[in-house]
């Protein structure tokens, strides 16, 4: 009868995750205070979030996806002037890159998007892929990720 209660219980929790009545920032925060009341030690992103817990919306902590190179070029900057932490997790030949954004730059006319990495590295954004944006409630930072990439047939151009 145990086994039984608690793979119940285990299910009820399980199915509290799809709540749709709760907000981003009701869901963190009951995390939170769930923490405080085992006397579990906040982190520092945590102890962060509750002291701007009024100034938070559910927009600073949400996931952006399917985004093109321009959206994400778009959402990557208002992330870093308003003092967010990306990181590019793209995978190059050595595997996920891992390392801060600190700057991007997008030169419309060339059509080129280029990001800086805190090790000074420079990675370019393409037009064929469909990118990701996911909040990390745990280290309270984004991580840029591709979401998919896609080829379109050129248009070919009949000469006679």
């Amino acid at each position: 009868m145990t086994k039984r209660k608690n793979n119940i219980m285990t299910f009820k929790k399980f199915l509290s995750y799809f709540k749709l009545d709760e907000s981003l920032k009701e869901v963190r925060l009951n995390q939170i205070l769930d923490k405080i009341s085992k006397k579990i030690k906040l982190s520092k992103s945590e102890q962060d979030f509750l002291d701007h817990y009024e100034e938070t919306s559910d927009e600073d902590i949400m996931d952006f996806k399917m985004l093109s190179k321009e959206s994400t070029f778009t959402k990557i900057t208002q992330l870093l002037e308003s003092g967010k932490k990306v990181i590019c997790n793209l995978v190059d030949r050595d595997g996920k890159i891992g390392i801060q954004i600190v700057q991007i730059y997008n030169r419309y006319e060339d059509e080129i998007c280029i990001m800086t990495l805190k090790n000074g590295e420079k990675i370019k954004l393409k037009d064929t892929i469909l990118y990701n944006i996911i909040y990390n409630q745990n280290k309270d930072e984004y991580s840029l990720e591709m979401e998919d990439e896609f080829f379109e047939k050129l248009p070919v151009k009949d000469e006679n």
